[in-house]
């Protein structure tokens, strides 16, 4: 749970010496919220789990702007594959 939260907080091109590690996640919430933004966050988010956390299946992605605070919320539900653990990740961003 720990990695994915430093994953998803960690910017791509954050880390030093390992420039692909990191994700774009903070950049797409803070564009506009529409239907098209959540689908697209859905899929990257998706995307970056199959590439740096094969065993971990999302269930649910959820995004939730508040345009009054400029504050997003960032829900990832999922399942390790081969275990009974499930487990959810909520993230809170600030522009």
């Amino acid at each position: 749970k720990t990695n994915i939260i430093n994953y998803f907080l960690t910017a791509r091109g954050e880390r030093y010496l390992n420039p692909l590690f990191g994700n774009r996640l903070q950049n797409l919430l803070f564009d506009q919220l529409t239907q098209d933004k959540v689908r697209e966050i859905d899929s990257v988010v998706r995307n970056d789990l199959k590439i740096y956390f094969p065993k971990v299946e999302p269930t649910q992605i959820t995004t939730v702007g508040s345009p009054d605070s400029n504050t997003i919320q960032f829900s990832l539900q999922y399942k390790v594959k081969d275990t009974n653990i499930e487990d959810e990740v909520v993230i809170n961003f600030e522009q």
